[in-house]
């Protein structure tokens, strides 16, 4: 197996959402800014990946189709590519590495976690004001209404248009 090396300059897209998972990136130098709608008023930034941290590897590990477009942010980017192929021999002949992307998938996997707690919450919180026919505060009413925002945004992204809550009448503020 020999690695291939990519350098880039800032703004270079590394791959784009819809494309064919053949590779991870392992990232050297520089950083990586991972996009959802890139290049569109949709536009969002997912995150920002610096040294040290993997990229690409749930489309390789999955299969599936590129999930979001990655952009070089840095000066120079500089990234280590691993093919599909030769991701098993990697991982045997890097154990330290293997460690770092399992480590990556957690964090991701514990902020997901976190957030879907946080909308929990809020849902409850909401849920019983109702109940006892309290008003809710603004902060819940501020809280509801970024994650409506949210959901409907990810509607959109994943299915290529919005679920609009508002027609289901639900939220009048």
């Amino acid at each position: 197996m020999e690695s291939t090396v990519l350098i880039l300059k800032r703004n270079e897209v590394i791959f784009s959402e819809g494309d064919k998972s053949d590779c991870m990136y392992d990232i050297r130098q520089g950083r990586v800014g991972i996009y959802a709608n890139y290049g569109t008023k949709e536009e969002k930034l997912l995150t920002e990946l610096s040294k040290d941290q993997f990229f690409g590897e749930m489309g390789i590990i999955e299969g599936y189709p590129r999930s979001a477009t990655a952009v070089a942010m840095g000066d120079v980017t500089e990234l280590t590519v691993i093919a599909k192929a030769d991701f098993e021999d990697y991982c045997k002949r890097n154990p330290e590495k293997t460690i770092l992307i399992m480590r990556n998938m957690s964090g991701r996997i514990r902020d997901l976690t976190h957030g879907y707690l946080e909308v929990c919450h809020t849902i409850a919180e909401s849920m019983e004001a109702e109940q006892k026919g309290e008003k809710k505060s603004l902060n819940l009413l501020n809280r509801l209404k970024k994650y409506r925002d949210e959901y409907n945004a990810a509607c959109k992204y994943a299915a290529g248009e919005g679920m609009n809550m508002d027609a289901f009448g639900y939220y009048n503020w």
